[in-house]
């Protein structure tokens, strides 16, 4: 466990892949999900072509810091985002964010342009009325709490289910690994409810993604069920010279046969920025 806090007072677990005198790409999780599931060997893929990869846990999920008070917005996970590259000796670094950390580095690139390179945005949208499948995410955290490891990791194998991709089988086996890790560590289903109350009190970034400048990657796939890709096609209009790929049959995850198209694009589009 490696813990730092930003300057906020924010308590944040991290970890960290390849030669520090790399540049820093750093990967912001979605709902709920801890570090680990940016799968270490991603992590090592990016590393190896070339990067300093930063993981790490959002307020309220993991390690870091909860707030049993709630009452936070996308906003401050942002600011939590920027406090983390303060508390790392990082001045900007490459920015991934999936699905709400999606929305998490949109808000960090308009909030802190300076702190961000280049933008990757994997199925994602500029507010939660994208959420295609709200029902789902719903359904979640309405389901009776876990009584011990193997009821949990039935419960995320349940949750997860929906990600999968029509066009490729879904890493069930990884997934089980992933669900008992994340008991381990913390098993904190109302940090996930405090997470969507904050993604669903913050503000429509539609009106202001005209003001990202940083080069942007948007990334998504035609059968996602939880955020459809019309929200990436808004981002790619709005988004000056961004530029959008939508993989036939993938969901909402990451397959692993389109890893290397995706850590293409993730590395074409910070060459981009340092050109």
């Amino acid at each position: 466990m490696t813990l730092v806090t930003t300057p906020e007072g924010v308590s944040l677990d991290y970890d960290t892949f390849g030669d520090p005198d790399h540049p820093p790409l750093l990967l912001i999780q979605g709902l709920g999900a801890h570090r680990l599931g940016w799968r270490a060997d991603f992590c090592r893929q990016l590393a190896d072509e070339g990067f300093h990869v930063v993981r790490f846990d959002n307020r309220d999920v993991g390690l870091s810091q909860k707030f049993p008070q709630g009452g936070y917005t996308l906003v401050d996970l942002a600011r939590d985002t920027a406090g983390l590259l303060t508390a790392l000796g990082i001045p900007a670094a490459h920015i991934v964010g999936q699905s709400m950390g999606g929305m998490v580095a949109q808000q960090l690139a308009l909030d802190h342009p300076t702190r961000v390179l280049t933008l990757a945005l994997v199925y994602t949208a500029p507010s939660a009325d994208f959420l295609a499948g709200r029902d789902l995410v719903d359904e979640r955290t309405q389901r009776p709490r876990a009584r011990d490891r193997d009821e949990a990791i039935a419960l995320y194998l349940d949750n997860e289910a929906p990600c999968a991709s029509p066009g490729y089988p879904q890493d069930t086996a990884w997934l089980r690994e992933l669900g008992g890790r994340m008991y381990d560590r913390d098993y904190d289903p109302d940090g996930i409810e405090r997470q969507l109350e904050a993604l669903d009190r913050s503000p429509d970034r539609t009106p202001h993604l005209h003001r990202i400048t940083a080069p942007t990657t948007i990334l998504h796939g035609d059968g996602d069920r939880l955020i459809g890709p019309e929200g990436s096609k808004v981002m790619h209009e709005l988004i000056a010279d961004s530029k959008l790929t939508v993989y036939p049959g993938m969901g909402h995850e990451l397959p692993q046969p389109l890893w290397p198209q995706i850590i293409t694009q993730i590395r074409d589009n910070a060459t981009r920025g340092s050109a």
